[in-house]
């Protein structure tokens, strides 16, 4: 294998290439804890055609490719859990933004640019790209893509594939693709693009994207708001686009549990006198400086408080409390990734089915396991719901984990009854393999089969992950 090791040393330089399991390390921390296979190597390419010469590379010596981002993902798909030998092709040197285009409102940029460095790039321009979530200090657009991440914002502005031009991509057999188009419109053949978006690094090696930008929102108002069930956010919410129009950017549905867990990692103070077993985080904006969005915003809220559909509710008066408002909703999440006892799940249902989605489970949940504490969050917006499990008071993190695939099997199982999802934005990845198989429509499946094996026929790509 040395001499192997060399020929790849050689390409991408001595840095660019770790085998001693001491460099590795870090590159193999994920999140969840999956049960990891050594690599051979970690390659670190600089440049798109680095990343093909370590493909082939690969291919040459019959390892399997697991394509890395920024290890921010919660399904294990950018750790080898296959245990077929393999490579990970850790993109965090192709940094680089290559390009801002105000005429054409785009940005291109490398892969393993980090997704706040986008914001700042963009805002700096005084443009806005508007995918936002939790792990954006640290995730790369490449892993943002290949997940098809969501976020806070997608009620207003779409996933990840809704803010991309153009794609350049390794195929499995080390060939460039380079579709780094500008156009707003084609309809010339298959969207291709959009097959590489959310397939997890199993079709081919994302290197580089064009990025929609659009004018900064510097009107923006936030607010926190205690609601007596769910049934009246979704009034609320449709209320509210009705009064405000299209400006309202994320509209985020906490439980008091979801609240109480985040609690236990940060004491964050709620900033509204009214209990309440249901919160939501209200955000509005626009680039349109003439439009009083605070104003506009109190008033529904104060019509919607006299018509009963609000409990309480306060509005961010500064930018620090803005931040203090969001902190309650992100601290749910780092109570999560703290609790590896804890069980993740990321359905979606349709938006009008999210009552009784909520109800359903959490009946389900507790008639399988009384005293369970279901802890559901999310963006109910777009019908995505965070409906994660945290193990009995009284019970200990061993005892909890045998429940665990029965008690996330009635969370995907009350998600397809009402035509939902078991991934809404976090993906598949090794985690969720056998859940999606057995979840999928026969014919569905066959046809994401058949789309894996024309781009990767001896599945050497991310072996182990999404399907098989």
């Amino acid at each position: 294998m040395q001499q192997a090791l060399d020929k790849i040393i050689a390409a991408l330089g001595q840095r660019a290439v770790l085998t001693a399991p001491r460099d590795m390390e870090k590159y193999l921390d994920d999140l969840q804890g999956v049960s990891i296979t050594q690599p051979i190597a970690v390659l670190r390419p600089a440049n798109t055609d680095q990343v093909a010469a370590a493909v082939k590379w690969c291919r040459a010596n019959n390892l399997s490719i697991v394509p890395q981002g920024g290890l921010t993902g919660l399904t294990g798909a950018a750790v080898p859990t296959a245990p077929s030998p393999s490579a990970i092709i850790a993109l965090e040197r192709m940094n680089a933004i290559r390009e801002v285009d105000l005429d054409n409102n785009s940005m291109t940029v490398d892969a393993g640019v980090v997704l706040s460095q986008v914001h700042s790039a963009a805002k700096q321009a005084g443009r806005y790209f508007p995918l936002h979530h939790g792990g954006q200090d640290s995730s790369q657009i490449g892993g943002n893509l290949a997940t098809n991440a969501g976020g806070n914002n997608a009620l207003r502005y779409g996933t990840a594939r809704d803010q991309v031009l153009g794609l350049e991509v390794v195929l499995p057999n080390g060939t460039i693709w380079n579709s780094l188009r500008k156009l707003r419109k084609n309809t010339a053949g298959y969207d291709l693009k959009h097959l590489f978006i959310g397939s997890e690094g199993t079709l081919g090696l994302i290197t580089g994207a064009v990025l929609k930008l659009g004018a900064y929102p510097y009107n923006r108002t936030t607010a926190f708001v205690a609601i007596a069930s769910v049934e009246a956010a979704l009034h609320l919410l449709r209320c509210l686009e009705d009064q405000l129009g299209q400006v309202i950017s994320a509209f985020e549905l906490m439980s008091k549990a979801a609240l109480e867990f985040g609690e236990a990692v940060v004491k964050n103070r709620l900033p509204l006198e009214q209990q309440s077993d249901w919160y939501l985080l209200i955000e509005a904006e626009t680039s349109a400086k003439a439009f009083d969005l605070e104003d506009a915003l109190m008033a529904a809220l104060f019509e919607a408080n006299e018509n009963g559909l609000v409990q309480d509710a306060a509005i961010a008066q500064s930018v620090g409390q803005r931040q203090d408002f969001w902190k309650l909703r992100e601290t749910i999440a780092a109570g999560f990734v703290d609790d590896k006892s804890a069980i993740k799940c990321d359905t979606a249902v349709p938006v009008a089915a999210l009552p009784e989605y909520l109800r359903a489970t959490a009946d389900a949940l507790i008639r399988c396991l009384p005293n369970v504490r279901p802890v559901p969050f999310g963006h109910l917006g777009d019908g995505n719901i965070h409906f994660n499990i945290a193990r009995p008071k009284d019970m200990d993190a061993e005892t909890f984990m045998q429940y665990r695939l029965q008690l996330s099997k009635i969370v995907d199982q009350e998600a397809l009854k009402l035509n939902g999802t078991i991934s809404a934005e976090h993906g598949i990845g090794s985690l969720k393999k056998h859940r999606f198989e057995n979840g999928t429509d026969p014919i569905e499946l066959n046809l994401l089969k058949s789309v894996r094996r024309a781009f990767d026929p001896d599945g050497h790509m991310n072996p182990n992950v999404s399907i098989n």
